[in-house]
Parts: C-alpha cells; structure tokens; sequence
C-alpha cells in the first residue's frame, strides 16, 4: 500500500511558541502513523530545530533565505522586499497528496498543483499590516515608515489566503478576522493539547507566585505588568521567556520579579503547575497556554480581549479590560480574595481535550474530503 505524503509548511521555525509547539506535535503524530510519508518546509530552520527533526528523523527542507548573512536574526526584515513570498512560492510540492500549512504571516501562500491539496491553518493574520496599532507598541517611527507598505501588503495578503483548498482557523476569534478583512471562509478547529502522561505535583503545597510565559517583545505588553509588581512588592512575579527586550525588562524591575529565561518545557509546566495564577496582559489571538494552565487548575488573569474571551469566564479566571497597570493590580487583588473550584477548571480545559490528536488527524481527513466532494458535484 502506497503511503500518504505530506508536506508540512511552517512560517519559519526560529522560536519556539505555541503554534511551533503545535505543529511540532501535529507533525509527530503524523510521523509516528506507518500510513504516512512526510517532510517539513519552511522558510528558515534554527539550527537548534534542525536539531529537533535530525533528532526525530524528519525530512526538511529550507528555503534560500538561509543563504543571507545573519538571516536568523534579520528574519523580519525580509517582509521588506518580498522575500517571504518568493521563499514559500519557490518550493515545489508535485510528489505529495496534501499540503499542510500553518500560517501567523506567509505560509499559506504556497503554490500546489490540481493534484495536491492544501490545507491551510491560519493561528493568526499578520499583525505587522492588519493591527498596526497592537504590533508597533513603542516604535512609532517604524510604524510610520512602514504605514506607505501597507496597502500592498494586504492586497497580497487577500490575494494569497485564497490558494489553499481548505482554509481552517485556530479559533472562532481568527475565524471573524479572516471573513472581515479576507472575505475567506473557514472551518475552525481548535488545536490539540497533547494529554498528559501524568500530572506534576505541586511542591510544598504553596503556590506564592504570579507567573508570566511569553515571548519578550514590545506588543505583548510586559511593560505595564512589571509596573503593576513594582507597585506590589509582597507579590512575586517569575517571568519565562526570553526576546529583545529580556535585558531591557530586566533593568526596570524589582526584587519581587524574577526572569528565568528560556527553559525546557518540563521546567515550564513545573513552574506553571507551582504558580498562584498566569498572567496574560496581550491581547491574543488565541493560546494553548491557557489550557495549560487550567489543566493544573491555575487560575488566568488575562485581557478580556481576543480569543481569551472563548475560553476563559470568571469561573476560571479574573479578566480587566485595559492595558494598563491600575487595571491589573486591581484584577490580581480580586484573584487573591477569590476561591476558586476544581469542576470549573475541568468543565472549561475539556472544550479542547475532546480533540485529541487521532480526532484533529480525522477531522482534517474528513474536511478534505468534503470538500472535493461538494466539488465534484459542482462540475
């Protein structure tokens, strides 16, 4: 029996988020099934994920952005010159039966042959050209000299999300965005979370520190949460994650507020099962995060904005609803006086844990299906 081949395409693996984290597990799930053939393209491959698929035995490939001085550390400034565009349109994917792209920027854009379907999941829309506003927090002049590319960076963009043959959204949140701005319908379906072995005990009992997880950048808006800590010194802030502004936020913190960096993921879960609740000040499109920490029955303050609001209620959480640290300390002195229940943390974490892994394999089957059915019956 011939076995199924596809291709999955990444934006770029560089970092290490929650549509990498995803996708890696997607990818896996694939792999580990003896029905399937698969290889992973991406623009750019960190040699720290090279790593992951050598290690997994996974095919890759690269595009000829790798060829470019430093090009893991100017990756963004390709969007200048259209390079994203011509990277992703230059792979060739005739051998395969599906293309499967996950897409926060450029990735769907791939070009396929009648034969090959393609599956694009959008996580997110750019946010450079369709939220400038939330992107360029704190650097206006770019924002200003990148205003002049927008029109065309859009217009590429609508272009684009119209080549796959099954467009899929993370999320009802990116699923309204995609139809406003793209006039592209969708399915959504929600990521998996990978069920757990076993779960982590919590040390000592004790859970006596707030715990922040993000990529340490301007738009995720850590600033006003360091300043919501300098103005709580009895409450501990640990903050995982690392970017351009880790030594930054750094300088500008207090004795209560620890940065811990990049760490693995056993240390995350770790820390994150340990603390008294997550903080998200960004507004998200959505996040796998958040079930992480409901999985541990830790409780979310969060922005009461984007994809959170599909998830997360004051069951589970505490939400504010502007981006400033009046608002925050405010939401973190009413989590300290409120109890919080077990079942509530179950009821909400099971809206993903009914998609496990063999089911998402099974749904993107069936789509595909589907639609070449209805097709079919349009000729």
């Amino acid at each position: 029996m011939n076995k199924i081949k596809i291709a999955f395409v990444h934006d770029d693996f560089i970092q290490y988020g929650g549509a990498e984290k995803f996708f890696l597990d997607l990818i896996l799930s694939f792999k580990n099934d003896a029905r399937y053939e698969i290889a992973v393209f991406s623009s750019l491959i960190s040699p720290s994920w090279k790593q992951v698929f050598i290690d997994q035995e996974i095919s890759y490939k690269e595009s000829f952005l790798k060829n470019f001085p430093y090009c893991y550390k100017v990756s963004k400034l390709f969007v200048l010159f259209d390079f994203y565009y011509l990277a992703f349109q230059d792979f060739v994917f005739d051998e395969f039966d599906y293309v499967l792209s996950s897409s926060t920027r450029y990735s769907h854009s791939v070009l396929t042959k009648p034969n090959t379907f393609h599956i694009s999941y959008i996580n997110s829309l750019p946010k450079m050209f369709w939220e400038p506003s939330k992107y360029f927090v704190g650097k206006k002049f770019l924002k200003i000299y990148m205003k002049n590319f927008f029109p065309i960076f859009r217009q590429k963009d609508f272009y684009t999300q119209h080549f796959a043959d099954l467009v899929i959204t993370n999320s009802l949140n990116i699923k309204k965005k995609l139809t406003k701005n793209l006039q592209r319908k969708s399915i959504t379906l929600y990521p998996f979370l990978k069920k757990e072995e076993k779960f982590l005990p919590i040390l000592n009992n004790v859970r006596d520190y707030h715990l922040l997880i993000s990529r340490l950048v301007s738009w995720k808006r850590i600033d006003f949460v360091l300043t919501a800590f300098r103005n709580l010194p009895t409450q501990k802030l640990k903050v995982i994650g690392d970017g351009p502004l880790f030594e930054y936020y750094k300088s500008i913190s207090s004795p209560n507020i620890e940065f811990l960096g990049y760490t693995s993921e056993e240390l995350k879960l770790n820390m994150l099962n340990n603390a008294k609740s997550l903080i998200v000040p960004q507004d998200e499109d959505f996040g796998l995060v958040y079930f992480e920490a409901l999985r541990y029955k830790v409780p979310v303050v969060y922005l009461n904005k984007g994809g959170a609001r599909e998830i997360l209620d004051s069951t589970v959480g505490v939400s504010f609803n502007t981006q400033d640290y009046k608002s925050l300390i405010s939401s973190i002195e009413t989590l300290n006086q409120k109890e919080f229940k077990k079942h509530d943390f179950i009821k909400v974490c099971s809206k993903l844990e009914k998609i496990d892994t063999s089911q998402f394999i099974k749904k993107l089957i069936f789509f595909k299906e589907a639609r070449r059915s209805l097709k079919d019956l349009k000729k």
